[in-house]
């Protein structure tokens, strides 16, 4: 699969993990971004956050313990900022706004549902969303929205958004009467990345927006 790194220095590397590929080893056996950027740099790579396996976008890698540590730290307090663009089937309660749930992973099914706060095993999830484009196609509304993720649990946002009405396009295991026409991406992109250096403490950001499959409908080639 058409892996890239963006940025690599000696203490971090930021890579662009494309939609079907899993982020570490699977039951599956098939090539994930992980190994393939170990064999890259020779030596092992400390995983600091994940995308599902038909999420594309961008990832940050820690190359020394010690950066591992620090990227650790930062995702605890929240420095480390995740942003997604997604399209939904339908609209967000608000044009802006924050979806705050409380999760239960089915370790079974390898899906999440929103349960009660009471629920001892519900975890709190929190996500801010903006709406920055809709459009009808074949007589759905469609909306580009743009998420930054408070919290990381399991299917986080393909679960709050579709227990908000609005699930995301492609995504069949929360939206199982979605048709999905041949495809087997979602439209689900980390498209966002901004964090401080490890080693320097300078900041950092990258950004990749998706302009192909359902987002061209809203990019298009520009």
């Amino acid at each position: 699969m058409d892996w890239k790194i963006i940025f690599e220095d000696e203490e971090m590397l930021v890579a662009l993990k494309p939609q079907g590929m899993p982020t570490q080893a699977d039951k599956t056996g098939d090539l994930d971004l992980l190994s393939a950027l170990e064999q890259h740099c020779g030596h092992s790579l400390g995983l600091i956050h994940r995308l599902d396996r038909p999420v594309g976008g961008l990832l940050v890698f820690a190359k020394t313990k010690k950066s591992e540590a620090a990227f650790a730290k930062q995702m605890q307090e929240g420095i480390l900022e995740k942003r997604y663009h997604t399209v939904l089937l339908g609209k967000l309660p608000e044009e802006k706004g924050t979806l705050i749930d409380y999760l239960k992973k089915n370790m079974r099914t390898n899906l999440s549902e929103v349960v009660s706060p009471k629920d001892k095993m519900g975890k709190k999830a929190v996500l801010h969303y903006k709406v920055l484009q809709t459009k009808v196609e074949e007589n759905q509304n469609l909306s580009l929205v743009e998420i930054q993720l408070e919290t990381g649990r399991h299917h986080q946002i393909r679960v709050q958004t579709a227990h908000g009405g609005a699930p995301i396009w492609g995504d069949k295991k929360y939206n199982p009467k979605f048709q999905k026409r041949g495809r087997t991406e979602i439209a689900l992109w980390a498209y966002s990345l901004k964090g401080f250096h490890p080693a320097t403490n300078q900041p950092w950001s990258f950004v990749d927006i998706p302009k192909d499959g359902i987002f061209q409908f809203f990019y298009g080639n520009s």
